[in-house]
């Protein structure tokens, strides 16, 4: 799956990681937080909101074009306010073959529709599709971390 954390940078919380594996041969790039952020209570964020942007790989390799990848850091940028205590947590972030995938945790997923609703509002509309799940354990988060730590 991933390899060691590859490279780290600080915000102004929380210690985010970048790392890569691979799916079916080709690369992956995931990016995430290296723990929950400080005084965070899990339970209290138990929807797990998966939003998934497939795109048209640049070439065999399954990574996004420069224009795409352009894309995806606006619409990441406009939902930077959505992460935030009361709201939810942007815990992981997976690009490769042909897809990104942005993982949070929420308290409540109408609320954070609403929101992100909000927030991308006047944009064009961006090509992607949204999931819930509850997930109060937060496990995709703590087993992807484990498995990361070779744990």
């Amino acid at each position: 799956m991933a390899s060691a954390h590859d490279e780290e940078h600080d915000t102004e919380q929380d210690t985010w990681f970048t790392a890569q594996g691979e799916e079916a041969g080709s690369p992956l790039i995931f990016r995430g937080r290296t723990n929950v952020p400080a005084g965070i209570v899990e339970a209290e964020y138990p929807f797990l909101v998966s939003v998934y942007w497939p795109y048209e790989p640049l070439d065999e390799i399954g990574m996004p074009s420069d224009e795409v990848n352009d894309a995806h850091i606006e619409f990441e940028d406009l939902l930077e306010k959505l992460d935030a205590p009361g709201s939810g947590f942007l815990m992981l972030v997976i690009t490769g073959n042909g897809q990104k995938e942005w993982h949070w945790y929420v308290a409540k997923v109408d609320a954070w529709m609403q929101a992100l609703n909000d927030a991308l509002a006047g944009q064009p509309a961006f090509p992607i599709e949204i999931e819930d799940d509850q997930q109060p354990d937060w496990a995709l988060y703590h087993e992807f971390i484990a498995r990361l730590d070779g744990e």
